[in-house]
């Protein structure tokens, strides 16, 4: 008797695919796109629950990380700076209305979702649609769910990177952005349209598309996850859970506030060993201008 007999009478075999298929997603059979169903007919009430969660679905993450960041200075939350030259613009902190509603904010990505879910069923483009949204099964996959982070924080990397060293991509997408600096919530998606596109759509694209095995759900959670935590870095004042952060090699806070005051440091957004593995990043307590946790005022 042979050794894969052997695993396969003992089971191992089929719990090595149950482990699989709970956190990746794969299958003993081989599974392409083309073997999942299409998505929902355009008259359903499966295919608009797909679109109002698309369109809807963001700008109430947006609204809640708004009503977050307003209790964040009604209650008095330590700040990350002070220096009467050094604190946020009062339309920054307070437009909230003109941030929802800019075109290359929430509303690009919007409609880069809803393109998704309309290419299918609605313009047969099933080619340009990445498998895991037509894979509607009700599961979060956490594997699935940490590559497509660690994908798409590296691609963002990379791009982010271009941006600072290369002067026209620079001058033509990103300087926008960094013509504030010192960041609040309300306006971490603030720029220009090209700069949302290069930035984020490009790389969230090509991240559904080489990450397999992934669902809607998990797509879902992944953008909630990562809009959330793109608002966050950008907060004007320091949050209770930065230092469990640090502490897993996220970037916290005041990691992306060292961006914004030396822009070519610190180009993650999500894990900052890209910053230390390509010597980009930059301690934040070496930064003057940011005060530290424990030096609060």
């Amino acid at each position: 008797m042979d050794n894969s007999t052997i695993l396969e009478e003992s089971g191992f075999v089929d719990h090595v695919s149950k482990v699989y298929s709970f956190g990746l997603g794969f299958h003993t059979e081989s599974t392409v796109a083309g073997d999942l169903p299409p998505l929902p007919p355009v008259v359903s009430k499966e295919f608009l629950a797909l679109c109002a969660l698309s369109l809807l679905g963001p700008y109430l993450f947006c609204c809640a990380t708004y009503m977050y960041h307003f209790h964040g200075l009604k209650v008095e939350r330590a700040k990350m700076r002070t220096r009467t030259t050094d604190i946020p613009l009062e339309e920054h902190r307070n437009d909230w209305r003109t941030a929802l509603g800019r075109p290359e904010g929430i509303s690009a990505v919007v409609g880069f979702l809803v393109i998704l879910v309309v290419s299918d069923p609605v313009l047969g483009l099933a080619s340009i649609v990445p498998a895991a949204m037509k894979d509607l099964t009700p599961q979060i996959k956490p594997l699935v769910l940490l590559g497509y982070f660690a994908l798409f924080d590296f691609l963002m990397w990379c791009i982010h990177f271009c941006q600072h060293y290369w002067p026209w991509l620079y001058h033509h997408t990103h300087d926008q952005h960094h013509k504030i600096k010192s960041p609040t919530i309300v306006v971490a998606l603030t720029g220009y349209l090209p700069d949302t596109c290069v930035l984020i759509i490009v790389p969230l694209y090509a991240t559904l598309r080489v990450i397999p095995c992934g669902n809607f759900v998990t797509v879902f959670m992944f953008a909630s996850m990562a809009l959330w935590h793109l608002h966050m870095i950008h907060s004007e004042f320091m949050h209770p859970w930065d230092p469990i952060l640090q502490k897993l090699g996220l970037v916290t806070t005041h990691d992306h506030h060292v961006h914004h005051l030396r822009p070519r440091k610190n180009l993650a957004h999500f894990f900052s060993i890209y910053d230390k593995m390509f010597g980009t990043y930059v301690d934040p307590s070496t930064c003057h201008q940011l005060l530290q946790r424990d030096k609060k005022a």
